[in-house]
C-alpha cells in the first residue's frame, strides 16, 4: 500500500479530503495528517510515508519550504500539491521541485476523484504496471534508459498540468509553446485524448461552446491542431458576443481589447471599464485566469508584437519600440532581453525570414 500523509492547515479541508477520496481503490492508505510543514516533518521522522499531499499556503512552514526540506531529508518521498493557488509561477516551481501532480482545490469538485488518484497511482507504480503487462521491469533496464523514461514522464506531467491550468487559453506565448512541446512529446494519443477531454469538458461548461475532439482526430499532432482550431473558435465567439455576465468570456474579451490597444497608453482601469468590471475585481479575475498581472501581461503582449514586427519588417529598432508602445528604445531593448534573452537586433538576425504563428 502507498502510505499517504495529508498536510493542510485547514482542518475541515484536510478531513474532507481524507474522507471523500477513494484511497483503497488505488492501493493507498492515509497514515497521518498535519496542520503545517513543521508538524509534517515531525510525523515523518517517526513514520514511513511514501506520498505527501501538501497545501502551499500554511503557517510556520509553507508547502514550498516543506518540499525543499523533504527533497534533501526524504529523497524517496513523492509529493502532490493541493492548493487554491493556480499561478503559472507556482505550477512551474512545483514541477521543478519534482512533484507528481498539482491539484487545484477550486477545480477538484469538477474532477473525477477516481481519475485523480488513478493518475497519481500510475506515476507512483508505473514499474509494477509494466511488470503486470509482461514488459521488462525497471530493474532489468539500463540506468540510462530508466533515467530517460523518468525524464519523459516528468516532462509530460508538467505539460499535462499546464494544459489543465488553462493559462494557454489567454496567453498566446504559453499556448504556442505548449502546442510545440506536446506535439514533440513521447506520449500516446489515448493519453493525450484523455487529457484534452478533461480540459475541454471544463471549458464547455465555462464557455457554453461545444467542445469535443473531432472524429478525424487520430494521433497526437492532429489533436494538437484540433486544439489550435478550437482556440480560434473560442476567440471568434468571444469577439461576437455582447454578454459580460460570464467571467471567463469577459477576461477573454479583455485579452482581445489589450491586443488591439497595446501599442497605445493602456491602464487596467481602461480594460476593466471595457468589460464592465470594477478595477479591483478585474485585476483579481485577470490574475486568477491568466496567471499574470495586467502589467506583466501587457508587457508580454507588446514584446510578442515586437517579435512579429522584427521578423516581418526592416524598420529600425527605435521604430519597432515606438510601434509597440515604448518611446525609449533602450528601455524597450532591456524589456525585450528580459523576456526573450536576446536583444532585438539578435532576435531579428536569428529569426529573419522565419514565420511565427501568432493566431
Amino acid at each position: 500500500m502507498i502510505r499517504v500523509l495529508i498536510v493542510d492547515d485547514d482542518k475541515l479541508a484536510r478531513k474532507g479530503f481524507i474522507s471523500i477520496m477513494p484511497w483503497s481503490n488505488h492501493g493507498m492508505v492515509v497514515v497521518g495528517e498535519a496542520a503545517n510543514g513543521a508538524k509534517a516533518l515531525e510525523f515523518m521522522e517517526q513514520h514511513e510515508v511514501d506520498l505527501m499531499f501538501v497545501d502551499l499556503s500554511m503557517p510556520v512552514m509553507s508547502g514550498m519550504e516543506l518540499l525543499q526540506v523533504t527533497r534533501q531529508r526524504f529523497p524517496g518521498l513523492r509529493s502532490v500539491i493541493l492548493s487554491f493557488h493556480e499561478e503559472f509561477e507556482n505550477v512551474q516551481t512545483a514541477y521543478r521541485m519534482g512533484v507528481l501532480d498539482y491539484i487545484s482545490k477550486v477545480r477538484l469538485e469538477s474532477e473525477d476523484d477516481e481519475q485523480v488518484l488513478k493518475r497519481i497511482q500510475q506515476q507512483m507504480t508505473g514499474v509494477t504496471a509494466q511488470e503486470a503487462s509482461g514488459q521488462p521491469s525497471a530493474a532489468s533496464q539500463p540506468a540510462a534508459e530508466q533515467n530517460s523514461r523518468m525524464q519523459e514522464e516528468e516532462g509530460w506531467s508538467g505539460l499535462e498540468q499546464e494544459w489543465r491550468a488553462n493559462y494557454w487559453l489567454y496567453n498566446e506565448s504559453v499556448f504556442q509553446r505548449l502546442c510545440k512541446q506536446t506535439a514533440q512529446a513521447k506520449v500516446s494519443f489515448r493519453r493525450l485524448e484523455g487529457l484534452f477531454m478533461r480540459v475541454l469538458s471544463q471549458l464547455e461548461t465555462d464557455l457554453g461552446l461545444p467542445a469535443e475532439l473531432g472524429a478525424d482526430t487520430a494521433d497526437v499532432r492532429s489533436a494538437v491542431e484540433w486544439m489550435r482550431d478550437f482556440r480560434k473558435r473560442v476567440y471568434a465567439q468571444v469577439a461576437a458576443t455582447t454578454d459580460f455576465t460570464n467571467t471567463t468570456t469577459s477576461i477573454l474579451k479583455a485579452v482581445l481589447f489589450i491586443r488591439e490597444q497595446a501599442s497605445g497608453t493602456l491602464h487596467a482601469e481602461d480594460v476593466a471599464d471595457h468589460v464592465h468590471m470594477s478595477r479591483s475585481y478585474f485585476s483579481q479575475c485577470f490574475k486568477r485566469l491568466t496567471g499574470s498581472t495586467f502589467n506583466d501581461y501587457l508587457k508580454q503582449e507588446r514584446i510578442r508584437s515586437a517579435e512579429r514586427l522584427l521578423c516581418e519588417t526592416n524598420q529600425s529598432i527605435a521604430w519597432v519600440a515606438h510601434a509597440v508602445g515604448y518611446n525609449d528604445s533602450k528601455y524597450f531593448s532591456q524589456l525585450f532581453y528580459e523576456q526573450t534573452r536576446l536583444l532585438p537586433s539578435e532576435f531579428r538576425a536569428q529569426f529573419v525570414g522565419g514565420k511565427i504563428d501568432y493566431n
